[in-house]
């Protein structure tokens, strides 16, 4: 979203708008590495449509998408980071006839070999690297909280849905360890996979339906950001910049 894409946008140097097809891109230098800032929509099949089209006509090195999510435990508060090591779409399931759901995962081919899989891991040294600069990385406290938010690692999981219901969340952890819900981690990875491009997302906690529902909804369904809406993805933008800036170091 433009809210959240602001956050990296404000701290370009020499930024050019470089449109991506039929998506807003704008290129410039943060932390000593030319980047590229890709405002793709919401929803999965946004998220696909862009991730394709910047890997067939510019290929890029790494892909890292940012942005907020809902937590999937109780623990995870307004501002925590989520690196996610791995990615699930929890929405790619068969229901039985009885009423049973399977999870069927991921299921997609590349040069005429299939890939058949529960989750699609991250680029480990980008987790890895996220995960050490987590540890020293100052993170504001969320409007109207004392504590600095926490990182973690662990799974995001993506699908065209907003959960509220909490005993659906906790199955969605049950299930697969998730620590967020967004709705585009997973159709990214799996272009990343396609195109063999080394991917990793990484995650802020915008609100927590096990705590407390988010009120109100736009007329598509989604969250309302309210007053939120200058800070969802602005912590996670924090730990991006300061990823790029030990990429370019290394």
């Amino acid at each position: 979203m433009e809210s959240e894409a602001i956050h990296l946008r404000e701290r370009l140097s020499g930024a050019v708008e470089l449109p991506l097809a039929r998506w807003r891109r704008t290129r410039g230098d943060l932390a000593g590495q030319r980047v590229d800032i890709i405002v793709c929509g919401i929803g999965m099949i946004n998220a696909a449509a862009c991730a394709s089209a910047l890997c067939v006509l510019d290929r890029p090195p790494i892909l890292l998408n940012y942005g907020c999510s809902g937590a999937h435990r109780d623990d995870l508060g307004p501002g925590d980071i989520v690196i996610g090591d791995r990615v699930v779409h929890f929405s790619a399931q068969i229901i039985r006839p009885d009423g049973s759901n399977e999870y069927m995962g991921f299921d997609y081919a590349v040069d005429g070999v299939r890939t058949q899989s529960e989750t699609i891991p991250s680029a480990p040294d980008l987790v890895a690297r996220a995960e050490a600069c987590g540890r020293t990385l100052t993170i504001p406290p969320w409007p109207g909280y004392q504590d600095a938010p926490r990182v973690h690692v662990g799974p995001v999981a993506s699908a065209d849905i907003w959960t509220q219901h909490a005993a659906t969340i906790r199955g969605h952890h049950d299930r697969h360890g998730s620590l967020c819900e967004e709705m585009e981690a997973a159709a990214i990875a799996q272009v990343a996979a396609i195109f063999g491009v080394p991917f990793l997302p990484i995650k802020d906690i915008s609100n927590n339906e096990l705590i407390r529902s988010t009120p109100g909804a736009t007329k598509r369904g989604w969250p309302s950001l309210g007053e939120q809406e200058n800070e969802v993805g602005r912590r996670a933008a924090l730990l991006v910049e300061a990823l790029i800036a030990d990429l370019a170091t290394h």
